[in-house]
């Protein structure tokens, strides 16, 4: 994964690539921003410039020499990606690390440890790693990916080189489905424009389940109605009890209202998210003040951060949509 084969983040890539050329490489990274945004690709690609044996003339990966190939396969002794399904980090995963960073490179330029997540270390995981940053080696190499920045402790943020990912633009996320993936126009400019500038949500919704969800979700929002209580709890109670199912859910039920407010105030088709179902954003832009769209967006926003926190998941979407303006 060249630096060339990215779509987007022409200014990250501008950064990382300025450093090789200047040879200022920093000690640790921190890649942060929205999930699925491209931040571990950009990481990999990152790893894989540093040590093409290429680097020095080009500053970036030739995808062509033993070490681009080696990375690519996930085979490389040197380059080692950290990522966990539990809640946390735990310090054992960061001691182990720790015991490689002691020793030079088996064979490339740098030895190179990506957190993936690196929010979900515990205090003592951090409080460890933070014992590696104070103490830096000149061949090893740590970056830290994370969407939520604020969650690490300030003593490793003001320790590590921050580079900071926004959303894709619509239009680059559409070519990439249809380049990479040889999606039609229509589909490709649909799954764009509903991802919110992220390729992994993107394909991630090009599914019939993804689907189907969305459409039974738009028809419960539709028709909910505060006069009619139980049409508040199905739309509650669809949104599921998967932690994942649940921040999908509150991610188009936001984009829905984002695009009534956005129609309410210019009218502009184009500017809408959801362009399949512009007469139901049109209706709600009518039928609704601005200031009620807004504390509807705040709403599914403080349910969000909520759910976060693990708190109870019924209880908290239940009285979101009782307080949803509809």
């Amino acid at each position: 994964m060249s630096f060339s084969s990215i779509y987007g983040h022409g200014k990250q890539i501008g950064m990382l690539k300025k450093a090789m050329e200047q040879a200022r490489i920093g000690q640790a990274y921190i890649f942060s921003g929205p999930d699925a945004i491209g931040k571990k690709t950009l990481a990999l690609a990152f790893a894989q410039a540093l040590n093409c044996e290429r680097a020095d003339q080009i500053h970036d990966a030739c995808g062509l020499c033993l070490s681009c190939r080696k990375i690519s396969h996930g085979s490389h002794p040197d380059i080692h990606l950290l990522q966990t399904q539990a809640q946390f980090i735990r310090i054992d995963e960061i001691r182990s690390l720790q015991a490689q960073m002691t020793f030079k490179p088996l064979e490339g330029k740098k030895r190179i440890m990506i957190l993936d997540d690196a929010d979900k270390m515990n205090e003592q995981a951090a409080n460890a790693l933070l014992k590696t940053l104070e103490e830096p080696s000149a061949n090893n190499l740590l970056l830290l990916v994370t969407s939520r920045p604020y969650w690490l402790p300030q003593t490793i943020l003001s320790r590590c080189r921050h580079v900071r990912f926004n959303p894709l633009s619509a239009d680059i996320v559409a070519s990439f489905l249809r380049e990479k993936h040889q999606m039609e126009t229509s589909k490709a400019v649909l799954l764009a424009s509903l991802s919110g500038g992220s390729i992994g949500r993107a394909l991630e919704s090009d599914s019939e389940d993804t689907m189907a969800f969305r459409t039974k979700l738009r028809f419960l929002l539709n028709n909910a109605d505060r006069r009619n209580p139980l049409s508040l709890l199905l739309l509650a109670s669809y949104l599921g009890q998967d932690k994942k199912e649940i921040a999908e859910g509150l991610k188009i039920l936001n984009t829905y209202f984002r695009d009534a407010l956005v129609y309410k105030e210019t009218a502009c088709n184009q500017m809408v998210i959801n362009a399949d179902d512009l007469p139901s954003i049109a209706s709600m832009a009518q039928r609704l003040q601005g200031e009620e769209i807004l504390n509807n967006i705040q709403l599914v926003e403080r349910a969000q951060q909520a759910l976060e926190m693990n708190v109870n998941k019924s209880l908290t979407l239940e009285t979101m949509a009782f307080k949803l303006r509809l």
